[in-house]
């Protein structure tokens, strides 16, 4: 009976030694297998081996949506579109009624430029003098645009020799070609920015600094002749004023609203 025993004991013993020798075995090869694998790879990318190049993405319906956006027209709320603007109703001086549809049949879209007018700078040298230890030079000047209307009058103005004002204080003489006492021409810094003009002997300088309009406000059937920047103009219960002037057209800005209005010649 012992012996049995014994023998029994001995054939456990085999056969777990047997199961541990296996599953050694089994984990050898799976880490050997692990191996072969991380050892292709490696030489895979030291070879270039070329990968399978993915799917090309159909894009079309992303970039159709993305064409429609770089196209879109912008919204419009404003007139004839009635949804913020509702319509109104307006009376003439003759008591008739009108339908107010496109916005520009009443207010500053309503005025008419008929006209405009240049405003000029016209500088004539008139001669030159002795005037103690230097040379007077004297000349004659216009400002049409001037802003003052006393300064747009045409006037007598003299100056003492180089980079002196002259005594309207309109300009500063910075330059003086030929003799002194017989210039053939002399150039004027203009004391308003206008920047330097250059006057011969025996011509008159002329130059547009600014422009005049003739304007008209059908609907309350008014004009408003020879009309200049700052200055304003009522009509359609407000205060329009004039903001630039130029060959072809006049800006306006509304004082209730502070809305810039373009009028072009027509």
């Amino acid at each position: 009976m012992d012996q049995l025993k014994q023998h029994f004991e001995k054939g456990i013993l085999a056969i777990a030694m047997l199961v541990m020798g296996y599953a050694a075995f089994t984990m050898f090869t799976d880490a050997d297998a692990q191996q072969t694998q991380i050892l292709d790879q490696q030489q895979a990318r030291v070879g270039g081996e070329q990968k399978q190049p993915l799917a090309k993405l159909n894009m079309n319906k992303y970039t159709l949506a993305l064409t429609k956006l770089d196209n879109a027209k912008p919204l419009s709320l404003s007139n004839p579109h009635n949804l913020f603007n509702p319509v109104q109703w307006r009376r003439t001086p003759q008591g008739t009624v009108f339908k107010v549809e496109q916005g520009n049949e009443v207010g500053a879209g309503a005025v008419r430029l008929a006209k405009t007018y240049p405003l000029y700078l016209k500088v004539e040298f008139r001669g030159a003098a002795p005037s103690g230890n230097t040379i007077r030079y004297r000349f004659s000047i216009t400002r049409e645009a001037a802003e003052r209307k006393k300064d747009r009058i045409r006037a007598t103005t003299s100056v003492d020799g180089l980079n002196l004002e002259d005594i309207r204080k309109i300009f500063t003489l910075i330059d003086v070609k030929g003799a002194p006492d017989n210039p053939t021409s002399l150039t004027l810094r203009m004391n308003d920015g206008g920047g330097d003009i250059t006057v011969n002997k025996g011509e008159i300088f002329s130059r547009v600094d600014g422009y005049t309009a003739d304007l008209s406000y059908p609907p309350a059937n008014k004009q408003f002749r020879n009309r200049r920047e700052g200055e304003k103009l009522f009509f359609a219960e407000d205060a329009h004023n004039i903001v630039a002037i130029n060959e072809t057209e006049v800006v306006l800005s509304t004082a209730s609203t502070s809305k810039r209005t373009t009028i072009r010649l027509q």
